[in-house]
Order: C-alpha cells, then sequence, then structure tokens
C-alpha cells in the first residue's frame, strides 16, 4: 500500500501547483455537484466522495466511492461526455482539489512529472472499475464486500487509534455499502458481522478499521465457491 500512498501524495503535489485551482473542504453528505459539469475537473484531497446515478424506475445508487488521489467529473482526455444524473456526494469531511479540465490538459503537456502520475492515477480507477464490473454478479457475496473494503484502503490509510490495524475515516452506512456490492442490506450486515468476529476488521457508525488487509486479500483471491 505505500507505492499507493506515494502516488496519490506525488499527483496530488502536482495538482496544487495548477492555476487557477479551487480547495473546498465539506463536512458530510454535501453534494460536491448534483448534475454533472462539463469542463469541470475535481480530485479528492482527503476523505471519500460517492459518485451517485440514477436507475431506470429513478432511483438513486451509489456507482462508485473515490478516496484521496481519486479523479472524478469531468476527466481530461477523454471522450466528451454528458452525464447529467450523475451527482456527487460526501462521506464524512472531505476536501476536493476543482480546476478547469483544460487547465489540467495544459499542464500535463509541459509536465513529465504530472502526466506520469495522471496515467497511474487512470490506471488504478480503471482496475477497480474493472474488478467491480467482472465480479459485480459473479463472485460469491463474501469475495465481494472483501474486494470494496481492499479498494478503500488503496485510497489511504492511517495506523487506527481504536485497534491494531488501519483507520478508514469513511462514514458509509451498511446499505450504502450494499449498493457497491450488489446485494440486500442484511446480507452484506452479516458477512461484515462474520469478517468483524473473524477479527479482520471492526467498524462503528464513525470509523472502519481494516485490521488485517493480508487476510481480506486472501478472501478475494480464494476459490470458494459459497457466499
Amino acid at each position: 500500500m505505500r507505492d499507493s500512498d506515494d502516488l496519490q501524495s506525488r499527483f496530488l503535489a502536482s495538482l496544487r501547483k495548477l492555476q487557477p485551482l479551487s480547495v473546498r473542504s465539506l463536512p458530510h453528505r454535501r453534494l460536491v455537484y448534483a448534475s454533472f459539469r462539463p469542463g469541470k475537473t475535481y480530485v479528492v484531497q482527503d476523505g471519500y466522495v460517492r459518485l451517485l446515478a440514477l436507475g431506470e424506475a429513478g432511483e438513486q445508487f451509489t456507482r462508485m466511492l473515490l478516496g484521496k488521489g481519486a479523479i472524478f467529473g469531468d476527466l481530461p482526455f477523454t471522450p466528451a461526455m454528458s452525464i447529467k444524473e450523475e451527482s456527487a456526494l460526501t462521506s464524512g469531511p472531505t476536501s476536493i482539489l476543482e480546476f478547469p479540465r483544460r487547465t489540467l490538459e495544459a499542464a500535463v503537456h509541459h509536465d513529465d512529472v504530472l502526466c506520469e502520475t495522471l496515467l497511474e492515477i487512470y490506471s488504478k480507477q480503471l482496475g477497480i472499475l474493472d474488478r467491480r464490473l467482472q465480479w459485480q454478479f459473479a463472485a460469491p457475496l463474501r469475495r465481494r464486500v472483501a474486494m470494496i473494503l481492499l479498494d478503500l484502503v488503496e485510497f489511504g490509510r492511517s495506523p487506527c487509534p481504536h485497534h491494531e490495524g488501519f483507520l478508514m475515516d469513511i462514514r458509509m452506512t451498511h446499505e450504502e455499502l450494499a449498493e457497491l456490492v450488489g446485494a440486500a442490506r442484511q446480507v452484506v450486515t452479516a458477512i461484515l458481522n462474520e469478517l468483524r468476529a473473524e477479527g479482520f476488521l471492526w467498524y462503528t457508525r464513525t470509523y472502519l478499521c481494516v485490521r488485517s488487509p493480508a487476510a481480506l486479500a486472501e478472501i478475494v483471491h480464494s476459490r470458494e465457491k459459497s457466499s
């Protein structure tokens, strides 16, 4: 995970040099944007952001959960899109960098370090999305939950002051996690309770502590067939 932390730090350090640049400090459950804004790019400096989309029946669900160093909004060097139904909401206190898409695109042409780190960030987020799409309906639920928890660790962690392990200071209900997993809340809650009983994690309403990333990784890469 150290390489991941270094990547995020390098990316954020390069972005802070951009002009114009806006830094927004937002409380829990505050909208970053209510609908897709063409030309605006955002990066999570600290905290977490939920990308929300609308289902066929008009219901809102969590499409992605992004943490430190993640880029979202109108992504540089990607085809122009108009995702009017997408919104972004903070999960816990969150700091956001906001700048015009064209500003980052221009900077990349003159900054080899920024160009390299942007490619690495894209690769990382694409990997997370690829795993999510491949496993959303095929993998056993226990593996899906472990995979998402490990993805959250990828976005940054710190020593947990409450237990041995790593703290992810995120406010997320079991219902919101169930949306990411693609399962009923009751089933996801049961799996979380199992993982807690096995000593792999600990959680409350205000924080989540992953006590053994290695154990979660073993679950993710196991060949168990039952959920």
